[in-house]
């Protein structure tokens, strides 16, 4: 077909002259006559000898039957047979061919029709025009409508409901309206014409209009609202979220006797579902007498997307039982297996993988993707690389899906190979590979060639984006990237660098900082995004909660929580996923800040709760000596069906440690791999070692060494974390030997660790061996390696007052030395001695009860004693210390707490110290 230029009458812009897309061989024809004389046909078997009105009449319907029935191929042969055809017969078989989707056949007829010198009647014009639109051609779509003015027909409804339509589907939403307000009164009675135009309005996603054209429809009293009237509007009120709306068109659906029909229910339980109503959407299902296909895969969404992954796999069973009336399509399969993946559910992901198999659907592209995301959440990669490998036509989501799921098997190696591979076979990466590899590329182990790699892809990436730059996204993986790696100078780099940030942004660069040691940039972070009243998020409440635990500022901490209600009291309906997120982050802030019972009254009022909810109060209670609460809540986690991970066990074994559990530890580090199926990693031995050396049963404590040894790499400084806690145990117990051995390992590979030396130092000089101690000192100074300063900080009046052993530098140096001095007064009456044998100098007495008695956790708590004097109703003493508690300092707490009758919480470099009444949360075991 040639291109066409026809001047036509349009009625927004009056004459255009406008090419077409498609093809329009010649102006449409005057109205012509048609002369069909006397014609008898004779089908097989069938005496036709009447009438040419009857003959006509018959064939039109019959050419009816066959276009209406999906004959398409009969309808042919018999329009194709008729020797005369007038313009119901070209109107039926056009029809038929806009049905079937074959729009350039359409305007094929149109153009023979026109040689027959015929033109389109109202329902042919209607068929025209929805071919048109099919085309997205507004082009053709504006010269039939210029035609049909200008032909002299006049104002045909069917005619400008399709009018409605095509403008809608080719984006020109003002030219749909005009044609609407261009109608006469009397097709205002129409249905399906107000039916187009909110749907036009829908489509557009102009919620607000959409509403007012239906409130409009209903008050004009012209015409009732059908069920596509009401499915319209709650796809509006679905997508703009519009609950209230949403539920008093439902009311209306009701009333009007519309809600049996299946099509409305299903519309309706998307509805509840994605407006977070889940309860309405099940009742709602539930109430569908004639549930289809489409109402179980709406349901079985719904639940999924609302965090009921375990109600979406129990109706998706319910969908099996009911057997072959009712089969599971490719969308249910996504749905249900997207519910096993995030409840990493293996069991049930193989049956739905057998189930896909028999259903010959494991073939297609996105079922597979969805099985290889499956397997690999379910720690199962082994079986979605065989997934992956067998599948004919792999597309981008595919390579994505399998990069991820090695990254998250801890296989970053294979992330590498399969990122090469993918490049080799010429498939182009997209921002979720670069996302994928960065992520892998941190989480590998952080020497220099590795770190080298990041910006090698780093690198690579500027290349590929020459023209149009790096996206917002691959940035973001980019800053995270460094970020994980311990590149917080160079995430800072690509964070001022970028031209746009998002939300993900800012809650990567304060997750960055927090992570890296620098919780005070976390939150400088969030008040710069306040101050320039940028929107948060629940990720941006979690990540600055955690910051404020690695700080360990409880004041702080409350105020942030404080501001989070606020905000998610703003927010309306939060997802669960999220709100539990949340909840999470709040109970780790507070056990890490020393308050271990809001936390626990904070996880009491949760209503749902995960695997990382139950581990931060296991490992809570670890660190505040409470062991036998911690063991306590493992065995209510089972109750509650929650499958423990490696995080779990490792808050088991510090508990067991802080408490001297022998047995206890001993069993929970062999039920790891016997009944949970997870390897112990170089964390779990180190806690071992801990557990055995803490309780001064070195042989068993060596053992764990060893075994650790031969089972991770010691390059990689596996093996020496062991050796530095088998040290820690030699210093506490002063066992010379054995200290001296580990020390002499660690500096082999270590020779620059401060730790160490000190260590050693300590051990020299508390058996008195003051020339060895000196030896390693002087050694240190050759070195240029310095001891860490100890010190000790408390929050008052929202300033942080940080104290040094023997601090002169305080304001209230001379009111702060005189409480202690009174405190020491009233201690030793009641009972107190000065434990001089943690000084580890070579003085004598008078000068180690000195230099002991002025340690910095002294001076903190003396400072706070100052500020609110002595009584509970002053509240808890909070004071946090960077090196361990000695045991002078741990007895003069407990005489403090019980003479000054105020609670004390001591965070040391290792765990909680609760003293209250003269009694220490350890049992005096740390």
């Amino acid at each position: 077909m040639g291109t066409l230029n026809l001047s036509l009458v349009v009625p927004s812009s009056g004459i255009h002259r406008l090419p077409s897309k498609h093809c329009l061989q010649k102006p449409f024809p005057a109205i012509q006559n048609s002369n069909f004389g006397t014609v008898v046909i004779e089908p097989d078997g069938i005496d036709l000898s009447h009438s040419p009105v009857d003959i006509f009449r018959y064939h039109n319907s019959l050419l009816s039957s066959y276009v209406k029935n999906g004959t398409l191929d009969k309808a042919h042969g018999l329009f194709e047979e008729m020797p005369h055809r007038n313009e119901v017969s070209w109107a039926t078989i056009i029809s038929g061919y806009t049905r079937s989707g074959d729009y350039l056949k359409v305007f094929d007829l149109l153009n023979e029709m026109w040689e027959e010198g015929l033109r389109p009647n109202e329902f042919a014009m209607g068929s025209l025009i929805k071919a048109s639109s099919g085309l997205k051609d507004v082009c053709i779509g504006r010269q039939l409508h210029g035609w049909w003015i200008r032909s002299g027909y006049g104002i045909d409804v069917y005619v400008e409901t399709s009018l409605v339509t095509m403008y809608a589907n080719c984006g020109c939403l003002a030219d749909a309206r005009r044609v609407f307000d261009g109608v006469s009164v009397s097709c205002l009675s129409d249905g399906p014409l107000w039916n187009s135009i909110i749907a036009a309005y829908v489509l557009h996603e102009c919620w607000n209009e959409a509403f007012e054209l239906f409130i409009r429809m209903v008050l004009s009293g012209c015409v009732a609202p059908t069920k596509f009237t009401y499915a319209s509007m709650i796809s509006a009120c679905t997508n703009a979220r519009e609950e209230m709306y949403g539920k008093i068109v439902h009311g209306m659906v009701i009333k009007d006797g519309e809600f049996n029909d299946t099509m409305m229910g299903n519309s309706l339980v998307t509805f509840y579902a994605k407006c977070r109503m889940l309860q309405d959407a099940n009742r709602v299902f539930e109430s569908i007498c004639t549930k289809s296909v489409v109402s179980w895969n709406s349901i079985i969404a719904g639940n999924e997307q609302n965090g009921e992954e375990v109600a979406a796999i129990g109706l998706f069973r319910r969908m099996i039982e009911l057997g072959h009336s009712l089969l599971p399509n490719r969308i249910t399969f996504l749905s249900v297996l997207s519910s096993v993946s995030k409840l990493s559910a293996l069991n049930p992901g193989k049956e739905i993988h057998a189930r896909l198999i028999k259903s010959f659907l494991e073939p297609e592209t996105s079922i597979s993707n969805s099985l290889i995301t499956m397997y690999s959440k379910c720690k199962e990669v082994g079986k979605a690389s065989l997934v992956f490998e067998r599948l004919p036509f792999k597309d981008m989501v595919t390579w994505n899906s399998m990069i991820t799921g090695f990254d998250q098997n801890e296989q970053p190696e294979r992330c590498l190979e399969l990122f090469k591979k993918m490049l080799s076979q010429a498939v182009k990466p997209d921002d979720h590979t670069y996302t994928a590899i960065l992520a892998a590329v941190s989480s590998l182990p952080s020497e220099f060639r590795y770190v080298k790699l990041g910006k090698e892809i780093h690198g690579y990436i500027l290349r590929r984006a020459v023209l149009n730059g790096v996206t917002t996204f691959t940035s973001n993986a980019i800053l995270t990237m460094y970020a994980k790696s311990y590149q917080i100078e160079n995430a800072e780099k690509v964070f001022k660098g970028m031209s746009e940030k998002d939300n993900y942004s800012w809650n990567a660069m304060m997750d960055g900082y927090s992570m890296n040691g620098r919780p005070e940039d976390s939150i400088k972070i969030f008040l710069d995004k306040h101050e320039k009243n940028l929107p948060f998020d629940y990720l941006t409440f979690s990540i600055v909660l955690t910051a404020c635990g690695r700080l360990v500022s409880f004041n702080l901490g409350k105020q942030f929580h404080a501001l989070t209600v606020k905000n998610i009291d703003g927010w309306g309906k939060i997802h669960p996923n999220h709100l539990l997120s949340v909840n999470n982050s709040l109970i780790s802030m507070y056990s890490k800040c020393g308050s271990i019972s809001d936390a626990a009254l904070l996880f009491s009022r949760m209503r749902r709760r995960d695997v990382f909810s139950w581990t931060a109060m296991i490992t809570g209670y670890a660190h505040h000596g409470m062991a036998y609460e911690s063991l306590e809540f493992f065995d209510r986690m089972k109750q509650d069906g929650v499958k423990p991970n490696s995080i779990t066990f490792l808050g088991l074994l510090t508990a067991c440690s802080h408490a001297g559990l022998l047995e206890e530890g001993q069993h929970y580090f062999s039920s790891m791999n016997r009944d949970h199926n997870l390897n112990p990693s170089i964390e779990h031995y180190a806690c071992m070692v801990d557990l055995f050396g803490r309780a001064g049963h070195f042989e068993q404590a060596l053992e764990f060494v060893k075994s650790g040894s031969t089972h991770f790499n010691s390059v990689t400084g596996g093996c020496l974390s062991l050796w530095k806690v088998l040290l820690g145990a030699c210093h506490a117990h002063q066992q010379l030997e054995l200290g001296v051995s580990a020390a002499m390992k660690i500096l082999e590979l270590e020779p620059e660790d401060e730790t160490t030396h000190i260590l050693l130092s300590n051990l020299y000089s508390a058996k008195g061996m003051w020339e060895d101690a000196i030896r390693v000192r002087s050694l240190m100074r050759e070195k240029g390696l310095k001891k860490d300063i100890g010190c000790s900080w408390l929050e008052a009046e929202s300033k942080r007052h940080l104290f040094v052993a023997g601090d002169v530098s305080h304001p209230q140096r001379k009111e702060i030395y005189r409480k202690l001095e009174e405190v020491n007064r009233r201690c030793r009456k009641t009972g107190y001695v000065p434990m001089t044998e943690y000084a580890l100098h070579d003085v004598d007495k008078l000068q180690k009860e000195a230099i002991v008695g002025c340690h910095s956790e002294k001076l903190a708590v003396s400072f706070a004693l100052l500020q609110n004097g002595n009584g509970r109703k002053h509240g808890v003493i909070r004071v946090i210390k960077n090196l361990r508690i000695c045991g002078d300092c741990h007895n003069w707490m407990k005489f403090t707490s019980s003479v000054e009758n105020r609670d004390i919480v001591v965070r040391d470099s290792c765990r909680f110290h609760f003293f209250k009444d003269g009694i220490c949360s350890c049992g005096d075991y740390w």
